[in-house]
């Protein structure tokens, strides 16, 4: 499934997409699409990173680009940066290895 603006959670949630489109925005798009991409955040619990969209929305509404809402732009976009970097990195040994590993020696304590 290919995220669209405005996507709510599903059990085929296109994360990555809605990441990399978080890369994309920008202070240019319109606030009513900057609204649909924080929902969408909002919606499947990515709140750090959305708190930096959600600030460069408030800025906007105030009528024109300001610096603070470049920045909060910009905080958004790396934060969303850093988080599709961090899916391709392995948060334990067991979601690098485990399929290499016996298990059948394992017993559950009774």
């Amino acid at each position: 499934m290919s995220y669209k603006l405005g996507d709510k959670w599903s059990r085929t949630f296109d994360y990555d997409g809605m990441l990399e489109k978080g890369t994309e925005a920008s202070v240019k798009w319109s606030i009513e699409d900057l609204q649909l991409l924080f929902n969408s955040f909002e919606d499947v619990n990515y709140h750090k990173e959305a708190g930096h969209l959600w600030a460069a929305i408030q800025e906007l509404k105030k009528g024109h680009v300001t610096e603070t809402a470049r920045y909060d732009m910009d905080k958004f976009n790396s934060e969303c940066e850093n988080t599709l970097s961090d899916f391709s990195q392995p948060e334990t040994k067991f979601d690098t290895d485990w399929n290499d590993d016996d298990f059948s020696d394992i017993v559950a304590p009774v």
